[in-house]
């Protein structure tokens, strides 16, 4: 966290402050338990004693912290005893437990009051409040568990965002709306994108035909260009035996992580995969390799299966299943900087057919205080890191470090990924593995003859398919890109007599390759223009009488845009220009 990143958390913190002395105001008997920080703005959680608070009442609450705001001082922190705290917060058992907490712990506890409000606080707070807590807002209510102890009470617990500046915060008011807007799940359900049924199980993508054609363009893309950069193509079943996982160290750190093992009989167990990486393993050790052989690059777009908790799934972005855009390269340590580099390259490559422009790394470091969680030794993490620092030195990406996110059996780099309204999504994992070779035993022989362990390179481009596509939904606004949109032209008769004319044009469209659907009910033109419009679709084909008579089709972009009139070869070689000069 950079020094304004501080300070805006300090200011976040000092403001729930603010959200509880109105909370406890307009609501007598209120009692405030924890209110930090978090990223873009904070909460304060509240026991409501007999009150009870919705959405509707946000305005209120926030009319009354503007109202106190305007006698508040500066916050400064003031060191009591543990008697003193206990006096203090009598009222609140909430306190009264984090007091005896601390006071076990040995923790120093500190208080402070900037206007007619006692609070107990470590600190970290606004210098002038009056100024620098002006431009918040409170944004929801939810349910929390006191400490998140479900055995504990339920909380009211209330969220807002504040920021240094009106425009800053404005631009993230804006963002919340447009947010909520293109929510994949919604635009999925409005688009016929994909569904789930708790008959089949949460987390599980049941992918509807529009869908599928995404998924698959998708697919068809990436399985080109990496056949042109270099890479072969494999394909793993979607289980296997636990010993598999044994060797890898999967077991039993991320067990927690997996679907429940499978007893085939006495002796076997089989677990549903969740990452393709020993696999792959396998078939590079499923014969001898010389140094000839390497960079060895085995791609799939593998199945894999994860036991997330049911709390934390969400629409595409959190599943259980998942089709991954995966591939791990061997090569010697002197190949590894550049193939490195060459993945970096294949991820920009990536993002500009795609249209993302804004996008960052961030490096994941071990936790230096707990190394125990963390296989290999540390030449090998070190080795890794600097390899990896490397090759990113050679790119013009920027990147961020975060100490503790790292793979238990190595540093990792993620793509960071920022959508067309400013929303970020980790969208690929990528790694330089010093481990893996050494516990598969995994050989190639050198140029003079000797024994050595492949250094093996991790890498997703494009992640999971569920949640890349669940990004793209978003930034698009379900407005895909002519290749990519499930149905690239609606033709649109205005009555019945065009139906034939408008058949054999979809037919003529049909064979030259294009997705076509025709829309011949008996509605009138102007609401089958707005259906389509809705349903996002690149370009309208208008047939009226003029059109039948001239043999020709007007045409309409969704953006609303009238192309005019032509005859259905320009139109074909108009779509297939954009087309190809993405592709």
């Amino acid at each position: 966290m950079n020094q304004n990143d501080n300070y805006l958390a300090s200011l976040r913190h000092s403001c729930a402050h603010l959200l509880a002395a109105a909370v406890k105001d307009l609501y007598p008997g209120a009692h405030n338990a924890i209110g930090p920080s978090i990223e873009n703005g904070f909460y304060q959680d509240f026991d409501m004693g007999k009150w009870s608070v919705s959405e509707a009442d946000l305005p209120k609450i926030e009319k009354r912290m503007r109202e106190l705001l305007k006698n508040w001082r500066p916050f400064k922190e003031k060191e009591v005893t543990v008697d003193q705290a206990l006096k203090d917060f009598a009222n609140n058992p909430y306190k009264i437990e984090l007091i005896k907490d601390f006071a076990k712990e040995g923790k120093k506890i500190t208080e402070n009051n900037p206007g007619n409000f006692l609070d107990l606080c470590k600190g970290g707070h606004s210098r002038n409040p009056k100024e620098e807590l002006k431009n918040f807002r409170l944004l929801s209510i939810a349910g929390a568990y006191w400490r998140g102890d479900e055995k504990k009470k339920m909380l009211t617990r209330i969220y807002g965002t504040l920021f240094s500046t009106k425009d800053e915060l404005d631009k993230y008011l804006w963002q919340l709306e447009e947010t909520k807007k293109r929510d994949h799940r919604k635009l999925g359900e409005k688009l016929e994108l994909f569904t789930i049924s708790e008959k089949v199980g949460q987390g599980l993508i049941l992918w509807l035909p529009k869908g599928t054609i995404i998924k698959d363009e998708l697919e068809k893309f990436a399985k080109k260009t990496e056949k042109d950069w270099g890479y072969h193509r494999v394909s793993t079943p979607v289980i296997t035996k636990s010993g598999l996982y044994y060797t890898s160290g999967h077991l039993p750190y991320y067990k927690k992580d997996m679907y429940p093992s499978m007893k085939v009989d006495k002796n076997e167990e089989y677990y549903l995969k969740p990452m393709n990486c020993p696999h792959h393993h396998m078939i590079f050790a499923a014969r001898s390799r010389s140094y000839k052989d390497l960079p060895l690059r085995l791609a799939e777009y593998g199945l894999c299966y994860r036991y997330e908790a049911s709390g934390e799934l969400f629409g595409l972005m959190r599943v259980r299943g998942m089709a991954q855009n995966d591939a791990h390269i061997y090569c010697t340590l002197d190949q590894a900087v550049d193939e490195f580099v060459a993945v970096m390259k294949l991820h920009e490559y990536y993002y500009k057919i795609l249209d993302i422009t804004e996008y960052h790394l961030e490096l994941a470091l071990r936790d230096p205080k707990n190394k125990k969680k963390y296989h290999g030794d540390e030449k090998m993490w070190d080795i890794a890191e600097k390899l990896m620092r490397k090759a990113v030195a050679k790119t013009n990406i920027n990147m961020v470090e975060q100490v503790g996110n790292a793979a238990f059996y190595g540093p990792k780099i993620d793509f960071i990924v920022k959508s067309s309204i400013g929303r970020e999504f980790a969208v690929s994992t990528n790694q330089i593995d010093m481990y893996m070779g050494q516990r598969f035993n995994l050989k190639y022989i050198d140029n003079k003859g000797v024994t050595q362990t492949p250094v093996i390179i991790h890498r997703a481009p494009l992640g999971s398919h569920e949640r890349f596509i669940g990004f793209l939904i978003e930034h698009y606004n379900g407005a895909f890109p002519l290749w990519l949109s499930p149905v690239q032209v609606t033709i649109l008769p205005v009555s019945v007599k065009q139906i034939e004319y408008s058949q054999k044009v979809g037919d003529t469209l049909n064979k030259a390759g294009l997705r076509v659907e025709l829309d011949s009910e008996n509605k009138t033109i102007g609401a089958k223009i707005r259906e389509s419009t809705l349903q996002k679709n690149p370009y309208m084909v208008i047939i009226g009488d003029r059109e039948l008579q001239l043999d020709k089709v007007s045409v309409r972009a969704r953006d609303g845009k009238d192309l005019g009139m032509m005859n259905i070869n320009q139109f074909i070689t108009k779509l297939k220009s954009q087309i190809e000069k993405f592709l």
